[in-house]
């Protein structure tokens, strides 16, 4: 394994996949004196700084919290003491938090948020969104409730059962060694210079290479061979896993797909330790002069993929 750490990485809490299968236990863990709640609004979280770094802010469980429609859901325990996510709209206005702590989105509060906390946010705000958005059983039509802290959902009028799931994708950084460049596309929507690494989601039976070699292909025309795995990331937006990959280019002419992509192009290492060189303020956001390369900040895996590379380490 790589001795980095992709940001949203590395959760530290034990997801007690074993004793939360007893529903009594985890009701019991709702009112113990350790227990602590990570309530989210409209899938922000609270947050505070501590002796300098941005920490989670949690907070106790109000009298009254509407546990039913909002079930507290079990993210795992740290030291033993049970942590839970729960939708702020259980009590809304109700839930204690220190003077300082503030409301704040994951996507812009995670390149300053420490780097366990970024792990229990990305699983809090993938866990939320799937159960807000999963209240009726796709089999029946009929009204779900939480089970085991929330680890599936259970119809209330068949059998059938629900499971959170998790949606991968694989980004690539295609290599050319030949000509020492690698191959990266951008989207029209993107700020202008900004590319990044080749992406797309895993289809139906498609093994991860089957799916670089496709993606690649279809995004940009070139032959992707002897694809090699990096290492992950999960994406909680709302609830992906990164696969990244290193691939050789076994064909150098590019035929990119315009309905997909808005341009695709070789850069030559130099060029892409010049973008790297750059202030980590300016990667990834708009206003770079004309015709600079701008690549994807730290947060993403992309950056590690093409930093690998750009360093001799794909």
């Amino acid at each position: 394994m790589p001795e980095f750490r992709n940001t949203f990485s590395g959760n530290p809490l034990d997801r007690e996949a074993a004793r939360r299968r007893d529903e009594a236990w985890v009701s019991g863990q709702q009112a113990e004196a350790e227990t602590a709640f990570l309530p989210l609004h409209n899938l922000t979280f609270p947050m505070r700084q501590v002796e300098g770094v941005m920490r989670l802010a949690w907070s106790t469980l109000p009298a009254g919290a509407d546990t039913e429609r909002h079930p507290p859901l079990l993210l795992g325990t740290s030291d033993g003491a049970a942590r839970f996510a729960i939708n702020a709209a259980a009590a809304p206005g109700r839930f204690e938090l220190p003077d300082d702590a503030t409301y704040m989105d994951l996507r812009a509060a995670a390149p300053l948020l420490d780097m366990d906390d970024t792990g229990i946010a990305a699983q809090a705000r993938a866990f939320l969104d799937w159960h807000e958005r999963h209240r009726f059983c796709a089999v029946c039509g009929a009204s779900t409730a939480a089970a085991q802290g929330g680890i599936f959902r259970k119809c209330t009028a068949c059998p059938a059962e629900h499971f959170p799931r998790t949606d991968p994708v694989v980004i690539t950084v295609v290599i050319d060694n030949e000509r020492d460049r690698c191959l990266l596309g951008r989207q029209a929507s993107w700020p202008a210079g900004m590319f990044s690494a080749l992406a797309g989601f895993i289809d139906h039976g498609e093994s991860i290479e089957d799916a670089v070699r496709r993606e690649v292909a279809e995004e940009s025309g070139i032959d992707a061979v002897n694809v090699r795995y990096h290492s992950s990331q999960p994406w909680p937006f709302p609830s992906s896993l990164m696969i990244g990959c290193h691939a050789d280019a076994g064909s150098a002419d590019i035929d990119y797909d315009e309905w997909e992509m808005d341009d695709v192009r070789w850069f030559t290492r130099e060029e892409i330790r010049h973008a790297l060189s750059l202030p980590a303020a300016q990667l990834g956001e708009p206003g770079l002069p004309d015709g600079a390369l701008s690549l994807p900040g730290p947060m993403a895996i992309a950056h590690t993929l093409i930093s690998a590379w750009a360093n001799g380490r794909a």
